[in-house]
C-alpha cells in the first residue's frame, strides 16, 4: 500500500472501523514510517477532539419511534448501522481536514522556499555591492552640511567605469510628507545642475541613494542637496544646500 493508503486506514483505524488485515499491515508499515505514525497519532486525537465538541443531537421522536418499530428485533444490527453512520461522517470530516492539513503545509513549505531564494538574491547583491565599494578603482568623495544642516554629511562611492555612486546620507533632518530631498550633479560643461534623484529621510536622519548612469569624471564638478516639492523639480527651487562638495 501508499502511504496515503496507510493514511487512510489510519482514519479509519481512529473511529475504530478497520478490518483486521488492514491493521495488521498498517502495524508494520507505522514501526518503519514515521510521517505515517505521526498521522495515526493526530488522527486518534482529532478523533478525540470530535468526540468531546460535539454535542449529541437526539433525532426526532417520529423518527426514533419508526425505526424501533421496524427493527425492534434486531436492536444489535440497529445500533451497529447508527454507528457505521456516524464512523462514515466522521472520517470524511477527518479525511477532508488531514487533506487541508497537508495542504496547508506544502503552501507554508512554497512560501519558505519563496523567501529563501529573495533573501539569497538580496545577499547576492549585497555581497555584489560590498565588493564593489571595496575595489580599488572606487572613489570617496565626503559632502559636509552646510549652514542650514550643519551637522549633515554624506559619503559617495563612485565607480568611474561604471558610472555610478552610492551615496550615503547622516543626520539629515527628516523631510516633511510634501518635500523630498532632491540631489543634484552640478556640471562643468552645462549651465543647469542636473538632477541625480530624489529621496526621503527618517527621524534616523539616515539615507541612501544609487545614481546610475553619471556623467564622466571630468563632466561632474560638484554635488548638492536641496529640499524640493514632494517627487522632485526639474531644477533646483533655491539655493539652500543641506549637504554640499566638490568632485
Amino acid at each position: 500500500m501508499t502511504h496515503e493508503e496507510f493514511e487512510s486506514v489510519a482514519a479509519l483505524d481512529a473511529l475504530g472501523i478497520a478490518n483486521f488485515g488492514e491493521l495488521a499491515a498498517m502495524r508494520l508499515h507505522l514501526a518503519a514510517c514515521h510521517p505515517c505514525r505521526a498521522a495515526h497519532a493526530e488522527f486518534a486525537r482529532t478523533t478525540s477532539m470530535f468526540a468531546l465538541a460535539l454535542a449529541p443531537i437526539p433525532p426526532p421522536p417520529y423518527v426514533r419511534e419508526r425505526v424501533m418499530s421496524e427493527v425492534m428485533p434486531d436492536t444489535a444490527a440497529v445500533a451497529n448501522r447508527w454507528w457505521l453512520v456516524t464512523a462514515a461522517t466522521l472520517f470524511l470530516g477527518l479525511w477532508g481536514w488531514r487533506e487541508l492539513d497537508l495542504r496547508a503545509s506544502r503552501e507554508r513549505e512554497g512560501v519558505q522556499r519563496t523567501v529563501i531564494a529573495r533573501l539569497q538574491q538580496q545577499n547576492g547583491r549585497l555581497n555584489a555591492e560590498i565588493a564593489a565599494l571595496a575595489s580599488a578603482d572606487t572613489r570617496t568623495i565626503a559632502l559636509s552640511g552646510q549652514e542650514i544642516a550643519p551637522a549633515a554629511s554624506a559619503k559617495v562611492f563612485l565607480e568611474p567605469d561604471r558610472r555610478r555612486a552610492i551615496v550615503f546620507f547622516h543626520d539629515l533632518p527628516a523631510n516633511p510628507g510634501d518635500k523630498s530631498y532632491q540631489l543634484w550633479i552640478i556640471r562643468a560643461d552645462q549651465p543647469e545642475p542636473m538632477s541625480a534623484g530624489v529621496f526621503d529621510v527618517t527621524e534616523s536622519g539616515k539615507a541612501s541613494i544609487v545614481i546610475e548612469n553619471l556623467p564622466v569624471s571630468t563632466e561632474m564638478k560638484a554635488l548638492a542637496v536641496t529640499l524640493e516639492p514632494k517627487g522632485g523639480a526639474p531644477r533646483p527651487t533655491n539655493t539652500k544646500f543641506y549637504v554640499a562638495g566638490d568632485t
